[in-house]
Formats: structure tokens, sequence, C-alpha cells
């Protein structure tokens, strides 16, 4: 019995052989640019996300005071600051 050999990945590849991996290529590479932009914006939006989380935290006072009217909000600012 007679093995089927296997045909020589070195050997020169016709041009649509070429061509199609190339394209290929270029959609992976486009695909892996597309997942890490996405991953990129996931990121910034939860860093600014925990940025505001913390500044709520520390201050909470501007939580009441948003409710309240904007000239008790500019006094609790400037109160909490001068502390």
């Amino acid at each position: 019995m007679i093995a089927p050999t296997d045909p020589n990945p070195f050997a020169p590849s016709t041009a649509a052989e070429r061509q199609a991996r190339e394209s290929h290529m270029r959609e992976v590479a486009r695909r892996r640019w597309e997942a890490q932009q996405e991953q990129r914006r996931r990121r910034q939006r939860r860093l600014s996300l925990d940025r505001v989380k913390l500044i709520r935290e520390l201050r909470p006072g501007r939580a009441v005071a948003g409710s309240l009217s904007p000239v008790y909000n500019m006094f609790n600012d400037h109160f909490l600051r001068r502390r």
C-alpha cells in the first residue's frame, strides 16, 4: 500500500492561492483590530465610570445637594472645598 504524499508547503503556490491567503490574513487582521478597538472603548468607559464612582464616594454631599437648588449646590461645593 502506498501512502499519498503531502504536497510540499514550500513549493511555489499559484496566484489565486496567494491572493486567497492574503485576503484571509487581511480579514483576520481587520477582525483583530476591531476587537482591540472595542476592548479599548470598554476599558476607557470602565475607567471613566470608576472615576465617577470614586468622586461620588469621596463627596457624598454632592448627591444630596444635586437634588436641591443650584444656589445650595454652589454653597455646598464651596463649603466642602474649604474644609
